[in-house]
């Protein structure tokens, strides 16, 4: 990537918003359901999932305001910086709370290659996203003005 198309202070600051924005939603199946088998049968699983696209396409909308000469690369970019962000922290969550689960082998490991790539192939999707609502609402505003 070229160092001109990337704004790396937008890029982390907005990364640092989806890290922000992660911790408290990973803290909601601790809180909602003790067991975890009762939280994977239920219904939570959908909408957090839904709440994490949501935070890729905000941190993309975020990185994007501030760079409207590359709005969806900055916006994949800082989506995928959030996720890798996050990793460190589920890390520490899994030391004190997944005590049966591996990290990377066993039955249900926390994490597998397929997880890992998947994340930031929805990552850099929903930050493209976010980063081209933003291009269209700078595009709009502008065409306002004039």
């Amino acid at each position: 990537m070229n160092g001109d198309v990337i704004d790396k202070s937008s890029v982390a600051r907005a990364a640092a918003i989806g890290l922000l924005l992660f911790v408290p939603l990973w803290a909601i199946p601790a809180a909602i359901v003790k067991e975890e088998h009762k939280f994977e049968t239920s219904a939570w699983g959908v909408v957090l999932t839904l709440a994490v696209f949501a935070i890729y396409a905000i941190v993309g909308f975020i990185a994007a305001r501030v760079t409207p000469h590359a709005p969806i690369s900055n916006g994949m970019v800082a989506a995928i910086s959030a996720f890798v962000l996050w990793i460190p922290v589920r890390i520490v969550i899994w030391a004190i709370r997944d005590s049966g689960k591996g990290l990377f082998g066993g039955v249900d490991p926390v994490f597998t290659p397929a997880r890992i790539l998947g994340q930031i192939v929805f990552a850099a999707a929903f930050g493209a996203i976010g980063g081209w609502l933003a291009s269209r609402r700078s595009a709009r505003a502008g065409s306002v003005d004039a």
